[in-house]
């Protein structure tokens, strides 16, 4: 049971990483702390080494941190683990400073390492508990003091401050804390966002070459391993350049996100959409032969075909893309093959006189309609029919 409780919530690599910085951080005030109290109390105590008790603390507890970061499997490691170990070392403390005087003890300042601990660890809620248990520790342990009955004033105003500083402690490391994990969460996040538009083109949205580039050979290998076909889909706008120079370039910029929004539209989620460069986009299509993939294909040249494109003054224009495919392992061996194999299968689209689909097999998968002409590029009035032809919605 236990085991599956640890396994519920897979960590990140970052995530582990940083809680075992949390453990270092643990296992470095407990040594920090059993070295204070040796050499406080060793060399500055009236008793010096005449206090069995003392060092026999300071001994289990190191025995007991070595065992406990040293032993403990990495799987445990969470907020759970660094809260007990927390706790582990406010116990210590408060043992320290019963057998060094109580309220007179030198050692109360240990427990203000524990409580900035707890609130760079675990955060604002742990250390606000773990200065209730110091609280509540720190009251026994007077209570139970040979002397209590006889407390005075300036005592009892020692033992409040000391109760005071507990609390303006945790407070002040809770909020730092809060503070620090607003500044890492935001660091997260714009950490993200850089890798997000380092992968993802400026303009349409899609994915961008350089992700291209790493997520071709990772595909291959993982059809290669599961015996499955993956295609390509190399598509290119017939006319962007008629269209920049009849409207401009704003107007051929929306042709390409318009471009990039339908076959999106139209592609599963396991496939991936990418502009490849200037007019060209490429779509990786797990799990699909290169008959399935020319049916897509198709499926895109006709919704881009029958696609008006809204431009100013009350204008829109028509546009074609011409499709070549690919698929491994019938067409290539690997993903650069794939990729210059589904790039010519688009040269004989082009060739063949555009707006058509052509696998690398040489199949032309349609003949586009004999009515589609290139006049249909240039812009006209919302509504107005194509000249020589019927109106078109």
């Amino acid at each position: 049971m236990r085991e599956r409780f640890a396994r519920e919530k897979p960590l990140s690599d970052e995530e582990i990483s940083r809680l075992k910085a949390y453990d270092l951080l643990d296992a470095i005030a407990d040594f920090l702390s059993i070295c204070a109290v040796v050499a406080i109390w060793g060399f500055f105590s009236e008793s010096r080494w005449r206090d069995p008790e003392i060092y026999g603390l300071c001994a289990a507890m190191g025995v007991i941190s070595v065992c406990w970061h040293a032993l403990v499997p990495s799987r445990f490691l969470g907020g759970t683990k660094l809260l007990l170990n927390n706790l582990l070392s406010a116990t210590f403390v408060t043992l320290i400073i019963r057998a060094t005087g109580y309220e007179q003890s030198p050692f109360f300042f240990l427990y203000y390492l524990v409580l900035i601990g707890t609130a760079l660890e675990i955060g604002v809620k742990a250390a606000l508990f773990m200065s209730l248990i110091v609280t509540v520790a720190y009251v026994v342990t007077i209570n139970s003091s040979p002397t209590a009955s006889g407390i005075d004033l300036a005592r009892s105003l020692s033992f409040w401050a000391n109760i005071a500083s507990v609390w303006v402690v945790g407070w002040v490391a809770a909020l730092s804390a809060h503070e620090a994990e607003k500044v890492r969460k935001a660091i997260e996040q714009a950490k993200d966002r850089i890798e997000a538009f380092s992968k993802t083109d400026w303009l349409t949205g899609v994915y961008n070459r350089r992700h291209l580039d790493a997520l071709a050979s990772q595909e291959i290998s993982r059809a290669e391993r599961y015996q499955r076909p993956l295609s390509l889909l190399i598509i290119d706008s017939d006319h962007l350049k008629a269209v920049n120079d009849a409207m401009g370039h704003q107007a051929g910029d929306q042709l390409l996100v318009d471009i990039a929004r339908i076959i999106s539209q139209r592609c599963r989620v396991s496939d991936t959409v990418i502009r490849y460069g200037g007019d060209e986009f490429v779509v990786l299509l797990p799990e699909t032969d290169s008959m399935g993939a020319g049916f897509l294909g198709e499926r895109i040249r006709r919704a881009i075909e029958q696609h008006a494109l809204d431009v100013p003054n009350d204008q829109h224009m028509r546009t074609t893309v011409s499709v070549g495919v690919a698929s491994f392992p019938t067409d290539a061996a690997d993903a650069r093959e794939l990729l210059a194999n589904a790039d010519s299968a688009l040269y004989r689209s082009k060739q063949a006189g555009r707006n058509r689909t052509t696998t690398y097999s040489g199949e032309l998968l349609l003949e586009p309609p004999d009515e589609f002409e290139a006049a249909e590029l240039l812009p006209r009035a919302r509504g107005a029919p194509p000249e020589g032809g019927q109106q078109t919605a």
